[in-house]
């Protein structure tokens, strides 16, 4: 029945009126890591130049779901990583002057038992992914457990809700002779959320990244983005084992199929958040995403995506996100 409604919607989306001619819009992914998602990562947006006074909004909501289990009881470092995160996030963008714009975003975050335990492992079967640790696990269960040096750090039984770390950018848009679609900027995250609660990291962070966009050949284009952070030292998640500075890079191919339809197909990865004697799911991550945009009338468009963890253990098994967007025609 899900599926009937879901491909329902998609055709209903495909039907509706012409739309106009728009910028790459890169699949805006954000780390979904119960314990490494509220770092100031950017999302990265493409390089669309508002006027003065103008605004957008978008509203994303991402479902990962993890199962990640290493070392064993006697172990002196070891974790286990049951649970279903859910972000939802209001991001508003506002012109300033001379190609500045304000972006403000909001997210509410939620950890809960594996709702979706059944269908992604039906899903990796499908698509011959490796099960990993899911096999031998209890369904649709939560727990969050971290013991390192023998002494229990974070011990999550039951689900966590609420608020997470809204953050406030400022984005300059420009061009150069890599191509038109260049932007960048510089994000300042407050540590609004809980970090007891893992919806939020305690930190302040500040980031600052750039990106460009271009054709490749045909209706195929092409994205590349960089960013760096600065964690604040003191205070919040794991402070003792927290890196101060962490990359992150992004490379993604679209190819525009139709004036409403674009698949894309994107690598995302970034650095070490913690240092973690190898514990996986607190080192480094890669993903790739793979998804699209339908464009609909009246500036609206659809972004719908599948994040898989490539590089086993170091991001969630799989995140599916779907992000509603409006801007100005």
């Amino acid at each position: 029945m899900a599926t009937r409604q879901f491909t329902a919607v998609l055709l209903t989306l495909l039907m509706c009126g012409p739309v106009g001619a728009s910028t790459y819009q890169p699949i805006p992914y954000a780390d979904m890591g119960a314990l490494t998602m509220h770092y100031g990562v950017p999302r990265i947006t493409d390089a669309t130049v508002l006027n003065d006074g103008e605004w957008q909004w978008q509203w994303s909501s991402e479902v990962g779901n993890t199962v990640h289990i290493q070392g064993a009881d006697e172990d002196a470092h070891r974790l286990l990583i049951d649970v279903e995160t859910q972000r939802h996030t209001a991001i508003v963008e506002y012109a300033l002057h001379d190609d500045w714009n304000l972006v403000v975003e909001v997210p509410h975050v939620r950890h809960s038992r594996g709702s979706l335990d059944g269908f992604i492992d039906q899903f990796h079967d499908a698509l011959g992914f490796p099960a990993g640790p899911r096999a031998r696990s209890e369904r649709d269960a939560f727990a969050i457990d971290y013991v390192h040096d023998g002494a229990t750090l974070i011990a999550l039984e039951r689900p966590q809700a609420g608020l997470g770390d809204l953050s406030l950018s400022f984005l300059h848009a420009g061009s150069s002779h890599w191509g038109s679609g260049v932007r960048g900027g510089i994000k300042l995250k407050l540590p609004t959320g809980d970090a007891d609660k893992l919806t939020g990291s305690g930190t302040y962070d500040v980031s600052l990244w750039g990106a460009a966009s271009k054709p490749l050949f045909g209706n195929v284009s092409h994205h590349l983005s960089l960013a760096a952070v600065a964690i604040e030292s003191a205070g919040g998640l794991l402070p003792e084992q927290r890196n101060n500075l962490l990359g992150a890079a992004a490379y993604g191919v679209a190819w525009r199929y139709s004036d409403r339809l674009e698949f894309k197909l994107q690598l995302n990865a970034r650095t070490a958040v913690y240092r973690s004697n190898n514990i996986r799911a607190l080192g480094h991550a890669t993903a790739v995403i793979m998804g699209g945009t339908i464009h609909l009338s009246r500036g609206f468009a659809v972004d719908v995506a599948v994040i898989e963890d490539i590089d086993v253990g170091t991001s969630p098994d799989v995140v599916f996100q779907l992000a509603l967007r409006h801007r100005p025609d």
